[in-house]
């Protein structure tokens, strides 16, 4: 057994035994549709008590309004969750998990290492906000003449004095929330602030150009300038939570460039790029005219077997924190450079497979 196929790779029930851990990064199932499991999020559940409860952070809202909202965020979230891995199948990728957290939503998806596929993906979900807001914009208007399109201060579409409040109250009040939620997360997460679909966007726009490690950087300065002038805006008009939003945004972004920084471009490199190391295994002396590209190519060849020795001495590292102190204690990148050494080293296997079946052995 390889060491990408063991248990405590695989396992994702993070400090099952210890219930401060679970409170932490534990989640809870919650049902499995279309093959794709939704799992949610201890923190999720916490908050959902606190704010139906004891209405936190709800200020004067009413019960009813309370379970409204909080229902039309889970149903809209989940649904746009749904539209990346939707999105992710139809360009030929996976997506079998959705976790769902108290500020939004995690699909694990994972699209072809390519532009397209990924930008694909990312937009997926917020068309499913654009298709939401649509239809419930078009009801609002149909029944009560009136649509909210302020997403920062939408306001109820009708007086609640009117003679149709008795509509209002039996339906309209759900077509309103759920158009509210959806505009305002819509509007939210365009933002080009990764890791949000729109700073997802604008990696995608910088790749092609770029490549991937280049526009993962640039991607997280824009994210840093967008979240700087949030931040600035939050001061100026005293808004308190998108102060904390812009804040808590600037460190992730800050966070993944030094990351990248660190790491260098040798654990991002695209999956799906030209393995240079083929060239090694057909090695062509007697044509003359083809000495100086076999020679480059070679060269990147010896660079990419540096960069595959520095690879496995930090996941050797990685694996050796597991073996000490378990997979809870491990980072998010640190589970992502094992997770991308996993996928490398089954591809290497499988083109050496493939490679030996060619050849008759």
């Amino acid at each position: 057994m390889g060491w990408q196929d063991r248990s405590y790779y695989r396992d994702s029930r993070q400090g099952a035994g210890n219930p401060l851990m679970w409170l932490l990064v534990g989640s809870v199932p919650l049902f499995t549709a279309f093959g794709i499991r939704v799992r949610a999020h201890a923190w999720l559940l916490i908050s959902m008590v606190l704010i139906l409860l004891l209405g936190w952070g709800t200020g004067s809202m009413p019960f009813l309004d309370r379970v409204i909202s909080s229902a039309a965020l889970f149903g809209i979230v989940l649904l746009h969750e749904f539209g990346h891995c939707f999105a992710a199948r139809r360009v030929g990728g996976t997506a079998d998990e959705i976790i769902m957290h108290p500020l939004g939503g995690v699909a694990l998806a994972q699209p072809p290492r390519r532009p397209w596929p990924t930008f694909v993906t990312v937009a997926g979900g917020p068309l499913v906000n654009v298709a939401i807001c649509a239809l419930t914009a078009t009801l609002l208007y149909a029944f009560f003449h009136q649509a909210p399109w302020n997403p920062l201060n939408p306001g109820f579409p009708i007086d609640l004095t009117s003679p149709e409040i008795h509509h209002f109250d039996t339906w309209g009040r759900w077509v309103w929330w759920t158009h509210a939620t959806s505009w305002l997360l819509l509007a939210f997460n365009l933002l080009p602030i990764y890791p949000l679909d729109g700073g997802q966007i604008a990696q995608t726009a910088f790749w092609p150009k770029y490549g991937y490690y280049r526009s993962m950087n640039y991607s997280c300065v824009v994210g840093m300038v967008v979240s700087a002038l949030a931040g600035l805006f939050a001061l100026a008009t005293f808004h308190l939570i998108l102060g904390l939003m812009a804040g808590l945004a600037f460190y992730y972004c800050l966070t993944m460039r030094r990351h990248l920084l660190a790491e260098g471009p040798w654990a991002f490199q695209e999956e799906d790029g030209i393995d240079y190391s083929a060239s090694l295994f057909n090695p062509e002396p007697d044509a003359p005219k083809h000495k100086k590209l076999n020679k480059r190519l070679i060269r990147k060849a010896q660079k990419r077997e540096e960069e595959e020795l520095a690879e496995q001495e930090r996941v050797d590292r990685i694996l050796a924190k597991v073996s000490a102190h378990g997979m809870h204690s491990l980072t998010w990148w640190e589970k992502r450079t094992l997770h991308k050494a996993t996928e490398r080293q089954r591809k290497r296997d499988l083109e050496l497979k493939e490679e030996m079946t060619r050849k008759g052995f």
